[in-house]
Formats: structure tokens, sequence, C-alpha cells
């Protein structure tokens, strides 16, 4: 969805910049996962559970102290494999998009055509 605010690049800079971006969000996707089951999995007296009593950034440090310890490693493997498959398909993918939206003609002019006289009411 961010992706949209990346600013504009061509090249190897755009597949450097896009393969980038695709290992950021496989760290993104997977630290907002995490917040799915961390207040339910844990057990209450560890020091990286979650406690509805402490103020946030003490439970922000539980949180990511959690996020270390039982994900970091599905979480670079994620990563590291969007950033290889962004880097080797981008290429191929970026050229498809570009074929299509000039088939497609996005950027055509609109013109509108004046309706002819009907004169008996029916359309033809």
């Amino acid at each position: 969805m961010l992706a949209g605010l990346l600013p504009k690049a061509t090249g190897r800079r755009e597949i450097l910049m896009l393969a980038l971006y695709g290992s950021l969000s496989g760290y993104l996707f997977g630290f907002l996962l995490n917040l799915s089951f961390w207040p339910f999995s844990l057990d209450p007296n560890s020091s990286i559970a979650y406690l509805p009593d402490l103020p946030f950034t003490e439970q922000f440090q539980r949180y990511l102290a959690s996020d270390l310890a039982t994900s970091l490693g599905w979480d670079i493997g994620r990563a590291v494999t969007n950033l290889v498959c962004v880097l080797l398909a981008a290429p191929a993918v970026l050229t498809g998009f570009r074929r299509a939206a000039r088939k497609a003609r996005f950027q055509a002019p609109v013109r509108f055509r004046r309706a002819s006289n009907q004169t008996d009411g029916a359309l033809h």
C-alpha cells in the first residue's frame, strides 16, 4: 500500500528502491503480525509478556523484546526472500506493467461527441 509513495525512479535505481521497500515491508509485516498474538500467548510472569497495567513505553519495550526473541529469524528470512524475489522479477514485471499501461492508454485525452438530432424520438 505504501509503495505508491515511493519517489519516481528508473533503471537500476528503481529496482533497488523496490527491493529495499520489499525488504522493509517484510519486517513491518512480521512486526505487525506479532501484535495479533502477543497479548494472548505468553506467560504473564515472563519479562516479555503483555501486562495491561504497564505504561506504553514499558509495554513497547516488552513487545520489542518479544519480537526479537520469537520471530526475528522468520522476519529476516521474509525480508531476504522479498529482496531477492524483487531483484529477480522486477525487470520483467515492470516491463509488463509499462506495456499494459501503454496499451490501455490511461493518459488518452477525453473527447465528447455531439449528440445527433433525433426527430422521431427513437434511439439509434
